[in-house]
């Protein structure tokens, strides 16, 4: 598989560095022709393969929904998602992380760029001198100074410099390392995308569970309310010598069934709530409020062609990203092992007097270049490069994983849409039929037409319809946001007519 070609961010010539000495500005002519500082504030623009062209500038930030939860109609959920991005924990850790990337990217691009120093070197020096040495180097006498003495001279010297360090990259590996940080970054925003897109996924599937659980307890306090009453019906017939004994012991633990079925409920009930305030940021309270009833299903989202998703993926992009960092670090491992040229200068001026620094008289500069070219290091270079072509192909593989997986994601979820389509059909027959069923039964039974067992079965199978059915239109709903996340964010389509207002 071929690893598409990165697209860096634009760059911008090095900055001229004016130094005191000719040799000074030898250095600046040589940083300015050759040296390139990316911009690294944001993230580097999208990558795609050769078999994806990249779209026209600001078609996918058209056709992409970056606020696909409002397509469910529900305004309380659209409330809470936005919260939660705001202020879930999770979502501001992967926010650091590309900070962190970012600074990155902009130390290992300083490398560069030539690094220049000041430096002020104040100094005082004590120097002893024998009599004997120094009257035979200089036959002159020294008031104060006896033969076979020790004498004490004291030196005061002052220095100041601008010191150059440049390596020039000739073979552009320090740039191939700066743009591995660069898809390094990039692939860390794509990360935050996809937090960011996970989060609202999570919120939004939650607030579904939160919203049945709550249909779900008052269904079972409607149940529990309708059964309290045939019991006390049936307790009367029992008075009246008309009900048997077993038909009020059955009726007392139908009542007794529910009740727990009620606690059960509203249980699971404040779980959610204490999960969705946690995802929120919120102290876990069990407070957190729901609409009556769940939403809408929002219409189906354009799948369009399976390249497409390569480039609306945050996940894909940054396994993209990560083989392009690798193919990027091979390739300057591979310049490791050419040599390496280096430019060190440096000017100021030295003076035994402070007032002198900056008398042109007293300057003074140096300059030397190295090329150094690595011949024995025991396979160190040679092994680093394995390192770095093994965990490109790492890179490359993890990419085609995690394509796969996005395509097996939106083919599960369209599957999925018409499963739970025909389901939901079928239970919302159950709920009408059994309703239905249990009114006739309730009726024929104070008519003494049928027994309680009857009575009991019809009452047992309308409950579980309609608590079936609630829960398959919540699935309903996750599935809808699980595709939509699949999809990278869900891509709608213009509808017809709305450039002209509207249409029926």
């Amino acid at each position: 598989m071929s690893v598409p070609q990165f697209s860096r961010a634009g760059s911008g010539r090095g900055r001229a560095w004016r130094a005191l000495v000719p040799v000074a500005c030898a250095l600046t002519l040589l940083a300015c022709s050759g040296v390139r500082t990316s911009e690294l504030e944001a993230p580097a623009p999208a990558v795609y393969g050769e078999d994806t062209p990249a779209p026209e500038p600001g078609a996918e930030a058209d056709s992409i929904d970056a606020d696909w939860w409002t397509a469910f109609g529900d305004p309380l959920l659209s409330r809470l998602v936005v919260e939660g991005l705001e202020h879930n924990s999770s979502l501001r850790v992967a926010a650091r992380n590309v900070d962190v990337a970012l600074a990155q990217a902009r130390l290992d691009g300083a490398a560069r760029n030539p690094e220049l120093e000041a430096t002020l070197d104040p100094g005082r020096r004590k120097q002893n001198t024998a009599q004997s040495g120094l009257t035979e180097a200089i036959p002159i006498p020294i008031p104060g100074f006896e033969p076979g003495g020790v004498r004490s001279f004291a030196f005061t010297s002052y220095g100041l410099a601008l010191n150059v360090r440049w390596e020039v990259d000739l073979w552009d590996r320090l740039g191939a390392l700066t743009a591995a940080s660069l898809a390094e970054a990039a692939a860390t925003g794509a990360d935050f995308d996809g937090a960011r897109l996970s989060i609202a996924g999570q919120l939004a599937k939650v607030y579904f569970g939160v919203v049945e659980a709550v249909q779900q307890v008052d269904l079972a306090e409607r149940t529990l309310a309708s059964r309290e009453r045939t019991r006390d019906r049936v307790e009367a017939r029992y008075r009246r010598g008309v009900a048997a004994a077993l038909e009020v012991r059955q009726a007392r633990t139908q009542v007794a069934t529910v009740e727990a079925s009620l606690a059960a409920q509203r249980q699971t009930l404040d779980g959610l709530r204490r999960q969705m305030e946690v995802l929120l940021g919120r102290y876990p309270s069990g407070e957190i409020e729901a609409a009556a009833g769940l939403p809408e299903l929002p219409p189906l989202p354009e799948t369009g062609v399976p390249a497409a998703l390569l480039a609306r993926r945050p996940d894909l992009r940054a396994a993209e990203y990560r083989a392009v960092a690798a193919s990027e670090r091979l390739r300057a491992a591979h310049r490791a092992l050419y040599p390496s040229f280096t430019l060190n200068g440096s000017a100021g001026t030295s003076s035994g007097e402070l007032r002198d620094l900056l008398d042109g008289d007293f300057s003074v500069w140096s300059l030397a270049a190295g090329l150094l070219q690595p011949l024995l290091s025991g396979g160190r270079l040679r092994a680093g490069r394995d390192l770095v072509e093994a965990g490109l192909d790492a890179a490359e593989a993890d990419w085609l994983q995690t394509a796969l997986q996005a395509f097996a994601e939106v083919e599960s979820g369209l599957a999925a849409e018409l499963m739970l389509d025909e389901r939901t059909a079928a239970l919302e027959r159950a709920a009408t039929e059994s309703r239905e069923a249990e009114r006739l039964a309730e009726g024929r039974y104070r008519e003494g037409l049928v027994g309680y067992l009857q009575v009991l079965d019809s009452q047992r199978t309308s409950f579980q319809s309609e608590s079936q059915l609630l829960a398959a239109r919540r699935q309903q709903l996750e599935s809808r946001a699980d595709l939509i996340l699949a999809l990278g964010g869900g891509v709608y389509a213009e509808p017809a007519g709305s450039a002209a207002g509207g249409g029926g």
